[in-house]
């Protein structure tokens, strides 16, 4: 029976020690925070997005040795791509109507990661989201890079959907600065 009981306590502290490991599976879908402005378009706007990521954008290692590794379930070329054309709606532009040849947006999603790295029993996670843009209309060719970056602490493993709101809340910010150029905004009316 003592051997039992040593033999359970040691099985338990195998585990705790050993951490734990899991998969967190999260969807990037970003919201662009635009106000409804009456601009209009004079030429068609066609947007397209591109990325040579994969939908393994990090992992999470605790200090706790707890371990997750994330990937994204959707296809975050097309959450992009859907968020800009329904931004440039809200700004007013109607991308589908207006004279050939078209305004080209080119957005290439260039980062989209989440890291970590431990400092005591504390880990402390960085997230960055950044797009890399190629604008050409009106006989011009505008390029820019926008870019988020977040960073937070966590003392144990931080659950998949407050991951999910932190890479959306980061997504949703740079879709947001990119439609607020004033570059982008010429270049399209």
């Amino acid at each position: 029976m003592r051997n039992k009981s040593l033999i359970l306590a040691l099985s338990i502290s195998t585990l705790l020690l050993a951490g734990c490991s899991t998969t967190h599976y999260i969807s990037v879908e970003p919201k662009a925070a635009i106000e409804n402005i009456n601009l209009t378009n004079e030429r068609v706007i066609k947007v397209s997005t591109n990325t040579k990521l994969t939908n393994n954008i990090g992992s999470i290692k605790t200090g706790l040795n707890e371990r997750a590794d994330i990937y994204t379930t959707n296809d975050i070329k097309e959450s992009v791509k859907e968020s800009i054309i329904t931004g440039l709606r809200q700004l007013g532009f109607t991308p589908d109507q207006g004279v050939l040849p078209a305004a080209d947006l080119q957005i290439h999603i260039t980062k989209m990661s989440y890291t970590t790295k431990v400092d005591t029993l504390k880990t402390v996670a960085t997230m960055d989201f950044e797009l890399n843009v190629v604008l050409a209309a009106k006989g011009q060719t505008y390029k820019a890079n926008f870019g988020s970056q977040k960073v937070r602490e966590y003392g144990t493993m931080p659950y998949q959907s407050s991951i999910q709101e932190d890479m959306n809340e980061l997504a949703s910010q740079t879709v947001t600065r990119l439609l607020a150029d004033p570059n982008i905004i010429s270049l399209l009316k």
